[in-house]
């Protein structure tokens, strides 16, 4: 998951760097607002955590657990690696899942 707020000049995307759940969380780390500097146009814009939104983050966490499992399962010859990339595949969609949950948690909650 990704966290974000618009420039209040040009409206571009600015990512913040913070592993933050919740809006409370970004609150006690960041302030209740606080201001940022935009990349595109350089102006400073003053930002209050609930204009701040969430993402999901763009990885290959499943196709990259799947490999992973195919990778250890050709340890253990034909069947490890049809377990393993069974196994792989069913943790990275869990993963997926999970960060779609944290994004509505994020979104849909206000402080």
């Amino acid at each position: 998951m990704r966290i974000y707020c618009h420039c209040n000049r040009c409206n571009k995307k600015i990512y913040l760097a913070s592993q933050s759940k919740n809006r409370v969380q970004l609150a006690n780390s960041w302030g209740r607002s606080f201001r940022i500097k935009c990349d595109v146009c350089a102006s400073i814009s003053l930002i209050d955590v609930n204009l701040v939104s969430a993402e999901i983050t763009k990885h290959n966490a499943p196709f990259m657990r799947t490999l992973g499992g195919g990778v250890l399962g050709v340890l253990a010859g034909p069947l490890g690696i049809a377990i393993g990339l069974a196994t792989g595949r069913v943790s990275g969609g869990v993963v997926r899942e999970n960060d779609v949950q944290d994004v509505k948690r994020f979104n849909n909650h206000f402080i």
